[in-house]
């Protein structure tokens, strides 16, 4: 009997607390719970608000510190590349509207672009290694003095072929370059007449939606094959390279971590880096090598005006070109 009256006051204590929420869920706190409800709602949507008129006035001071850059460029970059004939290098993956503004900022500088090219991925491609070990012997007999790997021998080539003077080499290294199944290269604006410097334009890092860049896949490419063959181009040739540099992977990353000689701008895409280009090539012009930027290794965030604007003296006809 003590059991049956125990139970019966545990089931009476539960339809109590039923019953007493209801009418509190119907009464009092009914009025409590929504506006506690509508008080967030209204907190996140100003919050919102607030977010969307921040991301509109960076987008706005974006906007208007590219227009100052763009301004400023237009008084400072006239007469630093006069004269001077550029030969423009797209990499695999780079972003067409990139190509595009170097080759505007260039023209602003003076220059002329004299030959557009874009190189394959048969150059990292892991499983043709062999391959570009043994046709870069090919490339030898129209060079002379160039030593290193594969890859070096045949970014020395590419160099080669499109600053020579000689119309035989050249024209010998731009079809084994553009030979085969894969070629190595492509040709996108024939030359009109020899370039004295290079201006190779690398791909953006791909962004996920983490918070932090991650780079393009590169399973089955070597990264190590850009760093030889853009380091033989530039033994050959004054040459800037444009890239990213966000994260380890990244073109501009690897050049400067392991120490190519080479002229570097990171940041592709911005119009800072674009502007910073023509100023990187006179320096480049000039013998010297440097990594301009905002990114991780960069040796300073522009080159200095006033030795860019030295450093634009004409340069001996067919400088740097080891052909025969």
């Amino acid at each position: 009997m003590i059991d049956f009256r125990y139970h019966l006051v545990s089931l009476i204590s539960v339809f109590l607390a039923l019953a007493v929420g209801v009418v509190l869920g119907a009464g009092p706190l009914q009025n409590s719970l929504g506006n506690t409800l509508n008080d967030q709602v209204t907190s996140l949507r100003e919050d919102r608000n607030a977010t969307q008129g921040k991301l509109e006035q960076t987008e706005t001071a974006v906007n208007e510190r590219d227009e100052y850059i763009t301004a400023v460029a237009a008084a400072y970059l006239p007469s630093s590349l006069t004269d001077r004939k550029v030969a423009l290098v797209a990499l695999p993956e780079a972003d067409s509207s990139d190509l595009e503004t170097v080759t505007a900022q260039l023209e602003a500088a003076g220059a002329t672009v004299v030959a557009r090219v874009s190189l394959t991925t048969a150059w990292v491609d892991t499983s043709r290694e062999t391959f570009r070990s043994t046709y870069s012997g090919q490339f030898a007999g129209y060079m002379e003095g160039v030593t290193g790997t594969g890859n070096t021998v045949l970014g020395a080539g590419l160099a080669t072929a499109l600053t020579s003077s000689k119309e035989a080499s050249a024209a010998a290294l731009t079809d084994l370059l553009k030979a085969s199944d894969s070629p190595l290269m492509t040709v996108d604006a024939e030359p009109s007449e020899p370039a004295d410097s290079v201006v190779v334009v690398g791909p953006r890092t791909t962004m996920t939606t983490g918070e932090a860049p991650t780079p393009a896949p590169t399973e089955g490419m070597s990264l190590v094959a850009w760093n030889e063959a853009l380091g033989g181009l530039a033994s050959v040739t004054p040459c800037v390279v444009i890239g990213a540099a966000d994260v380890k992977t990244d073109l501009v990353t690897q050049l400067r971590s392991s120490q190519t000689k080479v002229t570097t701008v990171d940041s592709v895409g911005q119009v800072a880096a674009a502007v910073s280009v023509p100023l990187a090539l006179a320096h480049a012009q000039a013998g010297s090598s440097a990594a301009y930027g905002f990114d991780e290794g960069a040796e300073a965030v522009m080159p200095a005006l006033a030795q860019a604007a030295a450093s634009a003296e004409p340069a001996p006809t067919d400088a740097g070109n080891t052909d025969q």
